[in-house]
């Protein structure tokens, strides 16, 4: 079970019943289907005409000065989602004092998740204001196209919503505050993804009926997510989450993947597809432990040949199709058409993994991997454990790798490794040696051997070129 600290971390969504609430129905009924026609427009972009604008700014008038009266029942009823929060704190809001260094880190925060709207981001405001002046921190966060003006940007701001999810909520109850949803608020379509949302994301969500201030909190629910097909298609679930929709040419593209998680669309007379808003909220919350399983597998079940192969493509080479080896699971693997014939490289899922797994594996002093064109001299082993540190020994083995790629890139020639970084030259004092950076401050000694180097020192500036 989780344990919380007296902090809370408040997502509500926001709809417009503050605006609507100030409405005098006998004289302004009208009003209601002035909100609606433009409840999908943004200011600015010739799309509110001055008659609709004029209207939200005087119901957004009224709703300041509902707000400032000392009287909670008049905020509780200005407001759907101030009904919700007040709920949360039954009825009373504590004394917060957010501008204040000493307790801003204890005060509860409140973000607000409004539409891409004129009407979304006034009532957000609305709302922000009021709490900041209790004393709350208050942010808004407006997923960009996200209205229900039609499906693909109420789709595409939902996506950016469950990112934002994923990027801000789970660290926020790793540090113990309880997070809640406050779904009193809002339009209905929101509403009914927050609250899938919340079986993922928050402590408890939370709900008013209407016309009531009774709260009803729904708690957090234990739910295991079945990563088998997931784990399968790895590879296009991570293309998909990177937009890169993925060619539909036969049914194994996207096997045995519930097509809830799917967007399946057509261009240019193909068949694409991509995540959905649910695909991309379950991605989310498995793929870190899909790059535990591939990261072990590259560093404990590899052979020594395939683990330099990965890190030969990690630094952009490309390898005939027959010429890879047999251990590497496919899902690192892309297949790239060149000059007629299949080459392999990194797929999106292949780097990501890569990435992940070389900071245990190639920084370790038992870690040196077998690159072809390369010699180690007993000295640059040596070097290589002692000399070096676990970053420095990962930077140099993709400096090797980079290396390896261009003398291949070359036929076995030097001559790609004189410019850029590598700065490959001889030394003064001995001809027959050569180095070439790492970095700023550290080298690497070597001499040319019939298309391969022979590798004599590595380290620090001054201790490879005083003893090369």
């Amino acid at each position: 079970m989780q344990n919380h600290n007296d902090t809370r971390f408040v997502v509500s969504t926001i709809g417009t019943s503050i605006l609507t609430n100030s409405i005098d129905r006998a004289t302004e009924g009208n009003w209601f289907g002035i909100l609606g026609a433009s409840a999908n427009l943004k200011e600015g972009e010739g799309e509110l005409s001055d008659e609709s604008k004029g209207v939200i700014d005087e119901l957004a008038k009224r709703a300041r000065g509902r707000l400032s009266q000392n009287d909670v029942g008049t905020h509780r009823s200005a407001s759907a989602e101030l009904n919700g929060i007040y709920g949360i704190y039954e009825g009373t809001l504590p004394k917060q004092n957010a501008e204040n260094a000493e307790n801003a880190e204890n005060a509860d925060q409140h973000y607000l998740i409004c539409t891409d709207t004129f009407q979304g981001q006034t009532t957000g405001n609305l709302i922000k204001d009021f709490l900041e002046k209790k004393g709350f921190k208050a942010d808004i966060f407006v997923p960009s196209s996200l209205s229900t003006k039609d499906t693909n940007s109420f789709t595409d701001g939902i996506k950016e919503l469950i990112q934002w999810l994923e990027n801000n909520l789970p660290g926020q109850r790793d540090s113990g505050n309880q997070v809640i949803f406050n779904l009193v608020g809002g339009f209905k379509s929101l509403q009914g993804y927050m609250q899938t949302f919340g079986t993922f994301y928050a402590d408890e969500t939370v709900y008013i009926f209407e016309g009531s201030s009774d709260l009803i909190k729904i708690p957090r629910l234990p739910i295991q997510i079945d990563t088998i097909e997931i784990h399968k298609y790895r590879k296009q679930f991570s293309m998909m989450a990177a937009e890169a929709p993925c060619l539909i040419t036969e049914d194994k593209d996207i096997g045995n993947i519930s097509k809830t998680l799917l967007h399946i669309f057509e261009d240019g007379g193909k068949s694409y597809v991509g995540l959905s808003a649910w695909g991309t909220l379950i991605w989310n919350r498995t793929k870190e432990d899909l790059f535990e399983k591939d990261s072990h597998t590259i560093q404990h079940d590899l052979s020594p040949k395939a683990k330099a192969q990965l890190a030969l493509m990690n630094a952009e080479k490309q390898y005939p199709e027959d010429e890879i080896e047999e251990d590497i699971p496919e899902a690192l693997l892309k297949s790239v058409p060149v000059r007629g014939k299949t080459y392999v490289e990194l797929s999106v899922w292949g780097k990501s993994v890569w990435n992940k797994a070389k900071k245990d594996l190639l920084g370790r002093e038992d870690g040196l991997l077998l690159f072809q064109r390369l010699q180690y001299k007993d000295s640059f082993i040596y070097d290589f454990k002692k000399k070096n540190n676990n970053d420095q020994r990962i930077k140099l083995q993709e400096t090797l790798a980079k290396v390896v790629y261009l003398l291949d890139k070359h036929s076995g020639s030097t001559k790609g490794l004189t410019g850029g970084d590598l700065k490959y030259d001889s030394y003064t004092s001995h001809p027959d040696i050569y180095h070439f950076r790492v970095d700023g401050s550290r080298r690497v000694s070597c001499k040319p051997d019939g298309g391969n180097l022979i590798l004599r020192h590595c380290g620090a500036h001054d201790y490879v070129n005083n003893n090369p």
